[in-house]
């Protein structure tokens, strides 16, 4: 026969809840984190250095090495079916974030295709581009690096908050600031170079620095 529980049960069943959430987020995750950290930090910086030295005419095949991101995804879903193989319990808030983090993917994606159709959508009236138009067309492309940190602040930031784990909510709140420094700095000169070492910055400070703590926690908890 059911019963209702007291007070202090309740407490003590959440916290056993936020407690397990959190041994299920140490176990295997940090390993997650360090992949697209060092990942997206190694090819923002690669990209980065292509820009400063690849001749004008030719440096926009810098961007090429985000290509590179796509071998993350069958490591990624490996390692993801070894840390729940290796789960006694899964938790609602295990479940919860599942659920986030696949929303997060999807929002990445389709806002990289967003931008990939608009770039060679057809212009009404014009067989070809002219030189201004082909400069509008990938103008946009210098709000997906903004538009991605908004995205992976959101992710992280909720993260450590139903996690308890902080350096992941930290690292969301830095995003997001890098987010803000690349739409105040959208028209400088420069700015295709500051976005890439802003998201490699992002990369080390929302996914390397807790990746390797959840590693750490990992050894020293679990």
């Amino acid at each position: 026969m059911d019963r209702t529980l007291s007070e202090k049960e309740s407490f003590d069943l959440i916290r056993q809840m936020i407690s397990t959430a959190k041994n299920n987020l140490q176990k295997g995750m940090g390993k997650i984190f360090l992949l697209w950290g060092y990942l997206v930090a190694g090819i923002s910086l690669g990209t980065f250095i292509l820009l400063v030295f690849l001749p004008s005419e030719i440096k926009y095949h810098a961007f090429d090495l985000w290509c590179l991101m796509a071998l993350g995804y069958p490591i990624h879903y490996f390692m993801i079916r070894k840390s729940e193989h290796n789960r006694f319990v899964t938790t609602y808030v295990d479940q919860l974030m599942k659920w986030v983090w696949l929303a997060f993917g999807l929002s990445i994606v389709l806002v990289v295709l967003g931008f990939f159709l608009s770039t060679f959508a057809f212009i009404p009236g014009h067989s070809g581009a002219t030189g201004s138009e082909d400069l509008q067309r990938w103008v946009p492309w210098l709000f997906l690096p903004p538009t991605m940190l908004c995205l992976y602040g959101f992710a992280l930031f909720v993260s450590g908050k139903a996690y308890g784990f902080q350096p992941l909510s930290v690292g969301g709140i830095i995003c997001w600031l890098g987010a803000l420094v690349l739409l105040i700095t959208v028209h400088h000169e420069y700015a295709q170079e500051i976005q890439q070492l802003i998201l490699c910055i992002g990369a080390i400070s929302g996914y390397i620095i807790p990746g390797h703590l959840l590693n750490q926690k990992e050894t020293t908890h679990v």
